[in-house]
């Protein structure tokens, strides 16, 4: 159930790791945590630099809910999923522009259904569009029906390359950003997965699995399709294909998984994060960092020791060093950055007397100092600290929620990320690594303009023990002088943090005429280490002390109606959820996504919450500690549940197996508990079609008006 996500600024419930989607679903906290290939989230909402719209012509509403309630008040669920969103943001080498992709997402009204069409009338494009660094009009660069992705700016800034998907399969296009014809890189067979440019420019490097020979696909041909569990996944492999070159050259073989990697300034080398095997657990959980020889792929120097979960990977500017952030006395809390001599391998760590969680890590362009992105409770800090080790300089705390540190343009000066706050939506950032200052390149304040948008405050409390515990409480705009109707949405992970960014969600529930608390139980990132691992072998009991404990601060200083309580979260806040509504009768109503409510299940059916995730959460195994598991698991209090509960799952969930949705909804059947239980096909952990993201917030705020 623990796992990193991939994404600081993430609008999904996260938990239990999510698995890698296209574009936005459930609801969740701008979270920042580092990026991993153990736990994606989906890519975040944002805006584009275009004149505000009108509200989107809705669907037709559920028919079999009552409707959602204040739908004079926007945003409205087409309004969340016609949000356009903001990726890649990437800062030119000579640091005059940004280059950036906005998706967008659209409902046509006038759509007919189809039996061969599952958009259910949306359509979504992608494009490519640049800014200069200190802001100005955004200039599109593309403007084809295939969506962009991936931006990367060539090492004299005056093209950039992406990634086009055509009928023939994904592509590199290298386009001149003053125009002209762009330029096709063709992998041939191969589906690459990362790429990045050479130094020179000359050069193209990407990660992708080889492809079956003869002999696999008729053995595949001859046996019906069967699947060895066991060898089902294909390690990817690092190539080089060479501009204008008719064939790319493979670089690494064997069975060990290429999960990351970075040219070093020369060009000679790779500095990698490899599995042992690409199934999921491993790649999640046994990473090692390492150097490679670029001509041949042989190992230059094994930089880690010990395979474990890690960060990123980054070559110094003058390639003496590598830099690789980790976790010490964690499973997937980043606490820890290394840096590494190239020649001998002889190591530290910078932030050893930092009780951290790192977001993301830039160098400086003299090589002397690491910038770092912190999360700290509910928000983000930058600190910098000597590459040779010394004491931190502590930038400050950020202005907006900063997401992770993309690209830097040559002199280490300036970077990019993402950043919002509570009110304000995600949007092209520089960051100026010296002084800590954030500039917003191109506003997207504009896409909400017809929305009454809700005001955030941090709120504290003590459980029972003492501890001083946090969250966010989101005040409805319907909320009168008196207690108001309070949803409960703890966020997924456990391993997250809810924090005061830009929550479509939250936006919408509180239009609904919800106040919103997310509380940051013990488990939450960004409080240090030991409040980290307090839910280890306590899960369940530690959230349900604390947030409850929350809910009746709440209560108790008059912000919340008893009689007007509502639950719900996604993936570990739907584990949060069902073994809440097993222990209390308070809430009226309940809403688990993507929840674990059998955590045996869970631990078999899920693609990496088994082995070192299990030793850390629950002290062990299902088959040698039965005890530890049966302590935590929601399943075994199901027979208590009374509350109205709505279960929502996609049915192709490698995280969570919708098994878990499909046990709630028997068991609360069986017992005679009122229950509805909706499956999406063809979605992952976190929801990518329009389409079910308007019909699962839709149902999700009509399930409480009803109650």
């Amino acid at each position: 159930m623990r796992a990193r996500f991939s994404t600081f600024l993430a609008f999904s419930l996260l938990g239990c790791g999510a698995a890698p989607a296209t574009g936005p679903a459930t609801p969740s906290d701008a979270s920042t945590a580092a990026t991993s290939p153990s736990a994606a989230a989906l890519p975040p909402w944002s805006a584009a630099p275009t004149p505000s719209t009108p509200a989107v012509p809705a669907p037709v509403a559920v028919s079999t809910l009552p409707a959602v309630p204040h739908p004079e008040t926007r945003p409205l669920a087409v309004d969340v999923a016609s949000l356009p969103r903001i990726q890649g943001v990437t800062i030119s080498p000579d640091g005059q522009q940004i280059a950036y992709v906005v998706k967008e997402t659209r409902f046509n009204p006038e759509a007919q259904p189809s039996d061969s069409d599952t958009s259910g009338g949306w359509k979504s494009e992608a494009q490519l569009w640049v800014v200069g660094r200190a802001g100005g009009a955004p200039r599109q660069l593309t403007r084809a029906d295939k969506p962009v992705g991936d931006p990367k700016w060539l090492p004299d800034s005056r093209a950039i390359a992406f990634v086009r998907s055509n009928g023939g399969g994904r592509k590199i296009h290298v386009l001149p950003v003053d125009g002209g014809e762009a330029e096709v890189l063709d992998v041939g067979e191969l589906e690459f997965e990362d790429y990045e440019l050479a130094p020179d420019g000359r050069s193209i490097a990407f990660t992708a699995a080889p492809p079956l020979t003869a002999a696999e696909k008729e053995a595949a041909w001859r046996s019906g399709g069967v699947v060895d569990e066991a060898a089902r996944h294909r390690a990817s492999q690092l190539w080089v294909l060479e501009r204008g070159g008719k064939a790319p050259r493979r670089v690494t073989t064997g069975q060990e998984n290429v999960l990351a990697f970075r040219w070093s300034p020369d060009g000679r080398r790779f500095a990698v994060i490899t599995s042992p095997s690409s199934e999921p657990h491993d790649a999640a959980m046994r990473q090692s960092a390492r150097i490679l020889s670029a001509a041949d792929g042989t190992v230059v120097r094994d930089l880690t020791r010990e395979p474990r979960p890690l960060g990123s990977v980054a070559w110094s500017p003058d390639g003496r060093y590598v830099a690789v952030h980790s976790g010490k006395n964690t499973l997937s809390l980043l606490n820890a950055l290394n840096v590494y001599e190239a020649e001998s391998g002889r190591s530290w760590d910078v932030v050893d007397k930092l009780d951290a969680t790192i977001g993301s890590f830039a160098w400086s362009g003299d090589g002397r100092n690491l910038t770092l992105v912190v999360a700290e409770r509910t928000g983000t800090k930058l600190v910098r600290v000597p590459a040779a080790g010394g004491s931190a300089t502590q930038l400050g705390r950020t202005t907006r929620l900063l997401g992770p540190l993309g690209t830097t343009d040559r002199s280490g000066r300036f970077a990019t990320a993402l950043s919002s706050t509570p009110t304000d939506p995600q949007a092209p950032t520089v960051v100026d690594l010296q002084t800590g200052a954030l500039q917003v390149v191109a506003p997207q304040s504009n896409r909400i303009a017809g929305w009454t948008v809700a005001k955030t405050e941090v709120v504290r409390w003590k459980n029972a023990d003492g501890t001083e515990i946090e969250g966010l409480l989101t005040i409805s705009p319907h909320a009168g002088a008196g207690p108001a109707p309070l949803l409960v949405a703890p966020h997924g992970g456990p391993d997250d943090v809810s924090q005061d960014g830009f929550n479509p969600f939250v936006q919408y529930m509180a239009a609904r005429g919800y106040s919103v608390l997310r509380p940051n139980y013990r488990g939450s990132f960004g409080y240090g280490q030991a409040f980290y691992a307090a839910n280890r072998g306590r899960l369940g009991e530690v959230e349900l002390a604390d947030i409850e404990s929350g809910v009746d601060a709440l209560i108790a200083s008059g912000r919340a109606d008893p009689q007007r309580l509502y639950y719900g979260g996604w993936s570990w806040g739907g584990y949060v959820t069902a073994w809440t509504i097993g222990h209390t009768r308070r809430y009226r109503a309940a809403m688990v996504g993507a929840g674990v409510v059998d955590v045996v299940a869970q631990y078999a059916g899920s693609d990496i919450n088994h082995g070192a995730a299990a030793q850390w959460e629950f002290r062990g195994d299902p088959w040698k500690q039965p005890e530890e598991f049966a302590d935590s698991n929601p399943l075994r209090w199901v027979s208590k549940v009374v509350t109205p509960t709505l279960i929502a799952h996609g049915d192709e969930d490698s995280r969570v197996p919708p098994i878990n949705g499909l046990l709630l909804y028997r068991a609360l059947t069986d017992i005679g508990c009122e229950v509805r239980f909706h499956r999406y096909p063809r979605e992952p952990h976190g929801f990518g079609e329009p389409a079910h993201q308007v019909h699962l917030w839709t149902t999700w705020a009509a399930w409480y008006a009803a109650h």
